[in-house]
């Protein structure tokens, strides 16, 4: 869902960055706590994009055997999202459309509890440098079920010192505006039509009678789905002892329902707001991104690196991104840390208007979907508080924080423990 998407930066950096310490033992179990605060101090005065979000997360790497390693992972959250805007007296149907439904668009926010699983198998066929990752995906909210089947291959050339990389993704999605239940995990309601199946035609104003408008709301109650595929190359490539490269090219392709069920786009006459009308998304999206990095370690235990990710789609989005960071150590092999800095830029999609005075075949309120500049930071300490022979318990903390030119800004921890051995 969108509300997991605008805190994943901060987590997924934080994960990510501890993942690399882990990652030459055999056997790992960890447990990481977490937390983040949006808040939402500018923007569409009529979206609410306030925030709280808290879960713990529990993943183990198992060695089974030389040619097998299990990669089991849980977590379960909280999510708070949204609030009661300042919804004017203009606005003619604020009680009578889907944004009633929305937390964001009435009073007090909406609760959702995301239960995630998944595993993973590294396998390594006997006498080669191969390495074949399978894995599966589950993920359940209120409102939204995600599934999904994984597979990446690597293969170690010139003595490790070139690993080209292939991945594929696929996610089966179901989302409503009201609560998935039981049965709906296996798809199983009668669904709501996809949407517009008409593609990216040319925009043109929609004029639609009272009935087929409350025909559209009542099928948001209906099940919608959405497919992802996602499919990505890359390499890394050690220069040499002080250098390193990884560079990889992604394309997703998705289909289904796009949007998010409660989701409205204001109208307005001139200046003022009049009216609240379901947002309309295209049932398709082709998006590319192309990242780089570059990792130079100029002593041992000490490093430098640069991210870069160039993104767009076919909804009119770009992104750019670059990603300075450094690593080191207080004391070797016991206190380390890791600090980072990343900026960048969109452009939004042309579906996002300001201040629409018509409905559009397209249009969205969405501020993940907008333009705008993001500042983000954060760092990570990681503790090697004790062992016992070749186990190892470890510690770490981190922290960080995002701010976006449209006024929504965040903040956020982690706090974890892990067993190495």
């Amino acid at each position: 869902m969108p509300v997991i998407h605008r805190v994943a930066f901060g987590l997924l950096c934080s994960l990510t960055c501890v993942s690399l310490y882990a990652q030459h033992s055999d056997n790992s179990g960890s447990l990481d706590l977490y937390v983040f605060s949006q808040q939402d101090d500018g923007g569409n005065p009529y979206q609410n994009e306030d925030l709280l979000y808290y879960g713990a997360r529990a993943a183990a790497r198992l060695k089974v055997s030389d040619t097998l390693t299990l990669r089991p992972t849980i977590g379960v959250a909280q999510i708070e999202a949204g609030g009661k805007p300042d919804t004017p007296s203009t606005v003619t149907n604020a009680t009578v459309t889907s944004a009633s439904q929305q937390g964001g668009a009435s009073g007090g926010a909406t609760k959702y509890t995301p239960i995630t699983t998944s595993m993973g198998f590294d396998i390594k066929p006997a006498g080669t440098k191969l390495t074949l990752s399978p894995g599966f995906f589950f993920s359940y909210q209120d409102n939204y079920v995600s599934r999904g089947l994984d597979f990446s291959a690597s293969i170690e050339l010139f003595n490790g010192n070139l690993i080209p990389s292939l991945s594929y993704g696929l996610r089966y999605d179901t989302l409503t505006s009201d609560t998935i239940g039981f049965w709906g995990i296996f798809g199983i309601a009668g669904e709501a039509d996809e949407g517009d199946h008409e593609g990216e035609d040319e925009e043109e104003e929609e004029e639609e009678e009272e009935g087929e408008e409350e025909g559209a709301r009542t099928a948001m109650l209906g099940l919608r789905t959405r497919i992802s595929h996602n499919l990505q190359l890359g390499f890394t490539q050690i220069i040499s002892p002080e250098w390193r490269l990884n560079a990889s090219v992604q394309y997703t392709r998705q289909d289904g329902y796009l949007g998010a069920p409660n989701a409205v786009v204001t109208l307005y006459d001139g200046n003022t707001p009049v009216l609240l009308s379901d947002e309309r998304l295209p049932n398709y999206r082709n998006r590319f991104q192309f990242n780089l990095r570059v990792k130079y370690s100029p002593l041992l235990g000490l490093s430098f690196g640069v991210d870069h990710s160039a993104y767009f789609d076919d909804w009119g989005i770009l992104n750019l991104a670059a990603e300075p960071s450094a690593e080191g150590f207080f004391v070797r092999d016991i206190a380390r840390w890791r600090v980072w800095y990343r900026f960048s830029y969109q452009d939004g999609t042309r579906f996002m208007r300001d201040h629409p005075q018509q409905k559009f075949k397209f249009q969205t309120d969405d501020p993940d979907l907008g333009s705008f500049t993001t500042h983000g930071g954060g760092a990570l300490f990681y503790f090697d508080v004790a062992h016992w022979g070749p186990m190892h318990w470890i510690v770490r903390v981190s922290g960080y924080a995002i701010s976006r030119s449209d006024g929504i800004w965040g903040i956020g921890a982690l706090l974890g423990t892990e067993f190495t051995w």
